[in-house]
């Protein structure tokens, strides 16, 4: 964690509501698109975006460097456990194809490419378990280090490493079958 997210975690922990903002500002992109990922519906991904930032805001006094990493791993951690919370509700969550606005000059066929390629990698990415995709999501999708992912999911991070080239293994072997 940077210098300054420490600086606004720390005035956050104090009961500072702007420097809190702040670090929505800086992460609730992230944690809606990893829930948008996660369950495939906008509207719930907007809520637990926002439950996840009511319970990170209430348990922020507790929160600790040595025991939650960093306010990203801290933040994904409890997104995650929201999204599973929900899975657990409903067993099988609605798929709504995610869709581009698309500038009136870009060429029909890239479009159309594009929307193919998306729709493949969604299909393959379904085909994993939830911590599988989770993992994926995590690393590929939002950028983050094998040690927050190990934050993120409770599992070491060579457990994450080793996981993650299995994973990518069965999404090849996926993705090769849909081009047949």
């Amino acid at each position: 964690m940077d210098e300054d997210t420490f600086k606004l975690v720390q005035r956050a922990q104090k009961g500072d509501k702007e420097a809190y903002g702040a670090i929505y500002e800086l992460y609730q992109k992230k944690i809606y698109r990893f829930s948008y990922y996660m369950i495939q519906n906008q509207e719930l991904a907007k809520d637990i975006t926002q439950n996840t930032f009511i319970k990170a805001w209430r348990a922020l006094p507790s929160f600790s460097l040595n025991k939650n990493g960093t306010i990203q791993a801290y933040l994904f951690k409890i997104a995650r456990n929201l999204t599973i919370d929900y899975q657990r509700k409903k067993k099988e969550a609605s798929l709504e194809v995610i869709e581009d606005i698309m500038p009136s000059d870009e060429n029909l066929e890239e479009i159309v490419a594009r929307r193919e390629e998306r729709e493949m990698v969604a299909r393959a990415l379904k085909t994993l378990d939830e911590e599988e995709r989770q993992i994926v999501v995590l690393r590929y999708f939002e950028d983050m280090s094998y040690e927050e992912i190990s934050k993120v999911v409770g599992k070491n991070e060579g457990a994450i490493r080793v996981r993650l080239h299995r994973i990518l293994k069965k999404l090849k072997e996926e993705i090769k079958d849909y081009g047949n």
